[in-house]
């Protein structure tokens, strides 16, 4: 428009116009700057560009021009309604709230600027303000969608979601094309734990809109709430694609890779995150969580701690330190950040699973249990709830609740490698191997690259040179520790147990020691706190302590406790007493720990209740154990409590079962345990551990000699049947014939010797270590001196 002298001011405007309302921006950007060149001041064109502006997806220059336009004409609600839409879209919505006022003062019935105030309303957490805003728009446009969308979004904001939904709906009856209503309904359906419904309404969304970012996200959530991780992954990806600065698809991208092990993608998807925003607290949490799984805790608790900071109302941030601190052993810390989270997201599924985690570990069963509840009633559609579930009824050897559960998580997702993973570990505990081994394989054949279906896999079958598994295990190890330290772990726990069975020893060892060192990267060990509660032992339970609590506690002799150091025979000295008729093998069991923390440490005002309450919890595990003469507890680190158990239970039995410290502490070094036993994934620490074990035990023979008796597993397994009788009568009972095969014995063994206790007594596992002679001698040389002893 290089002659604008040439027409008027109002058919210069019209041509503008059509060129605007064709779309064609370019042209229509050009005439009005062309009209400001003659006009500097001519309103409707400064209106105008500002609006192009916008839509360009230029909001500060629009708000150039619209201040502009303002100066000119102050009085023009539709521009007062612009300068705020453009202010709000830069994240300026206080500024916001004040134009749209002004819009409203000058049109008291402009159902658009009403609405959309109600949008900065919500925006800014003012509820209460936005409801009223979004009904005073539908009051005056009854018709219009846009409103029911905002109004929707109050209402979850006052926390009404059943009331959004219906909200929205009504958007969509009044525009069915409209994928926002359909994305938000979404949300809210997931939100409440309806998962599968949420995500035909997500589906639908991107049928409407099939490369909408916020479409994609969410239905990428719903797949990854339902453990179909590939599916989400691709999604995820694809909205990254459509929107690159879209930082929430890049932290959902990464907490969905790290779900698939993948943590080397996961942490390249962060750093995008990061690049779009560096003070972005979700992706220092994501960081954090990367880093922990590759066992850089020091690193991991600093990036949570950057999130905590950049947002101190994160609850994100808040479980991830949690998680952190959980691997760390401070579960009382991280107790404390989950009850805080749920506070910032109340009725959220996922953290009660978290929190039944971290109760489990801490021995709390029943608050686990109860927390676990919360997250099924929440979300009953999730499988990792129900999985939870399962684990909880197995660690309190409740076999057959535990399938169920297992079974339930499967129906919802079959393809559930690591719920597939449990159930075959479980299998084992009954002695089932054959359905045990059908299970893993089902995992291997939708994953053959699980490093944890090998590590089950492992415990129940003997390899061959040319196995199949032994191969591809070797194929995974090349680039395992990309899927993080736990997995690195297992596989190589795994290929230790591969390369034994075909006595390639020194493949064998190699192994073993990088499935330790890695296991060892993820933990942290406090020696100095173990020190000192051994020394603290001592100190309390003299002899003079011994003896002034004598007779004052329970007389109940039901309870048998069976002690040692881990792997040293407690669990083939229980199946042998249990396998009598008047005895209930009960497992290891965490009463003792329990009822101390209920009624504080043992003295003579509470040793009576303390023991009576450990029977009452003994009695109650099962109708078995509250009809049975005599229960055991085999958890051998109750070798530090003697003292408690002979305050509190004098009439009880108690056997310490004793090994080669060689055997003990390699087979120990073997195992990767479910959790705790910190010290032996390290050969300095173990020794150092197996030193304070074998002082504690010495002072307990000094302050109450008698009060316990000593086996040996290389008698019990050299000298079988003498043995036996010898246990039999020390608990005092008659001997039945039933005690001379244990390994026929039906119940459920949850311990790492759940597959060596189903097979008839072997003596081939005595020194055992000389196979690895050369391998150990920083662990031989400081133990030497317990040999025999």
């Amino acid at each position: 428009m290089s002659n604008t002298n040439q027409v008027t001011l109002e058919d210069a405007l019209t041509i503008a116009k059509e060129h605007h309302e064709a779309g064609n921006l370019t042209l229509a950007d050009t005439t009005y700057r062309d009209i400001l060149k003659v006009l500097p001041n001519e309103f409707n064109s400064l209106h105008y560009l500002a609006v192009i502006a916008y839509q360009r997806g230029n909001p500060d220059e629009g708000i150039e021009f619209i201040k502009q336009a303002i100066v000119v004409k102050d009085d023009f609600a539709d521009s007062w309604n612009a300068y705020a839409v453009m202010l709000a879209q830069v994240g300026k919505n206080e500024e916001a709230v004040k134009k749209w006022q002004k819009a409203i003062e000058l049109r008291p019935n402009f159902p658009e600027a009403l609405s959309n105030l109600g949008n900065s309303y919500w925006e800014l957490g003012l509820f209460d303000e936005s409801l009223d805003a979004c009904k005073k728009a539908i009051g005056f446009k009854p018709d219009y969608a846009d409103a029911y969308i905002n109004l929707g979004n109050a209402y979850t904001g006052v926390g009404k979601p059943e009331k959004a939904i219906e909200t929205w709906k009504k958007a969509i009856e009044l525009q069915p094309i409209n994928p926002n209503a359909y994305i938000n309904i979404g949300n809210a359906l997931r939100d409440l734990g309806k998962i599968k419904e949420s995500g035909e309404y997500c589906e639908t969304a991107l049928e409407q809109s099939p490369n909408h970012p916020k479409a994609l996200l969410n239905l990428a959530n719903v797949k990854r709430d339902l453990g179909d991780l590939s599916e989400a992954e691709e999604l995820y990806i694809k909205a990254t694609q459509e929107a690159p600065d879209f930082i929430d698809a890049h932290n959902n991208l990464a907490i969905t890779l790290m779900d698939q092990l993948k943590f080397e993608k996961a942490i390249t998807s962060i750093k995008f995150a990061l690049v779009i925003d560096s003070q972005q607290p979700q992706a220092y949490s994501n960081l954090a969580a990367a880093l922990r799984e590759t066992g850089k805790l020091q690193e991991a608790e600093e990036a949570a701690r950057k999130a905590l900071i950049l947002d101190p109302e994160a609850a994100e941030a808040r479980i991830e330190l949690a998680d952190i601190l959980f691997t760390s052993e401070r579960l009382d810390e991280a107790e404390t950040l989950i009850n805080e989270a749920m506070e910032l997201m109340p009725d959220t599924p996922r953290l009660h699973i978290k929190l039944a985690t971290i109760l489990e570990h801490a021995n709390r069963i029943d608050d686990a249990m109860v927390s676990i509840d919360k997250a099924i009633e929440l979300s009953p559609q999730m499988p990792e709830a129900h999985h939870k579930k399962g684990l909880l009824y197995y660690v309190s050897n409740q076999i057959d609740e535990a399938l169920k559960h297992l079974d339930k998580a499967l129906e919802i997702n079959p393809k559930a490698t690591g719920i597939l993973a449990s159930k075959s570990e479980i299998l084992q505990t009954k002695g089932d191997m054959k359905g045990a081994e059908i299970v893993a394989r089902q995992g291997l054949a939708i994953d053959p690259n699980q490093p944890f279906l090998y590590f089950t896999l492992s415990k129940i079958k003997k390899f061959t040179e040319d196995d199949p598994d032994l191969i591809k295990m070797n194929e995974l190890a090349e680039n395992i520790e990309e899927s993080g330290n736990a997995q690195a772990t297992a596989l190589h726990f795994s290929l230790f147990k591969a390369y034994e069975d075909i006595k390639d020893y020194d493949s064998a060892f190699k192994h073993l020691k990088k499935a330790n060192d890695l296991k060892h990267a993820q933990i942290f060990h406090d020696r100095k706190s173990q020190n000192k509660a051994f020394a603290k032992i001592k100190e309390t339970y003299t002899k003079d302590f011994i003896e002034s609590i004598a007779g004052k506690g329970s007389t109940d002799a039901t309870p048998i406790f069976i002690v040692g150091m881990p792997r040293s025979g407690t669990t083939l000295t229980e199946q042998i007493i249990s396998s009598h008729p008047d005895v209930f093998g009960a497992g290891e069991l965490f009463f003792l720990t329990t009822v101390e923390a209920d009624l504080g440490a043992v003295n003579e005002h509470n040793c009576k209740e303390m023991g009576e309450l450990y029977v009452e919890r003994v009695r109650g595990i099962s109708d078995k154990s509250n009809s049975a003469g005599h229960i055991t507890d085999k958890m051998p680190g109750n070798y530090i409590r003697l003292g408690q158990i002979a305050a509190a239970l004098p009439n009880a039995k108690i056997i310490h079962c004793k090994r080669n410290p060689m055997d003990t502490c390699l087979s120990c070094y073997k195992q990767l345990f479910a959790h705790g036993q910190f010290w032996s994934y390290n050969i300095e620490e173990m020794v150092e551990h197996y030193e304070l074990y074998m002082d504690i035990m010495e002072h307990w023979k000094e302050v109450m000699p008698e009060r316990f008796i000593e086996i040996t597993y290389e008698d019990t397994v050299g000298d079988f049947e003498n043995q036996a009788r010898k246990l039999i009568d020390y608990v005092g009972l008659e001997w039945n014939d039933a005690c001379l095969t244990p390994h026929k014995q039906k119940r459920a063994i949850l311990t790492a010797s759940k597959a060596q206790v189903r097979k008839p007594i072997y003596k081939t596992s005595v020194e055992a270590w000389k196979r690895y002679e050369e391998q150990l001698q920083d662990l031989a040389k400081p133990l030497q001196k317990f040999v025999g002893k």
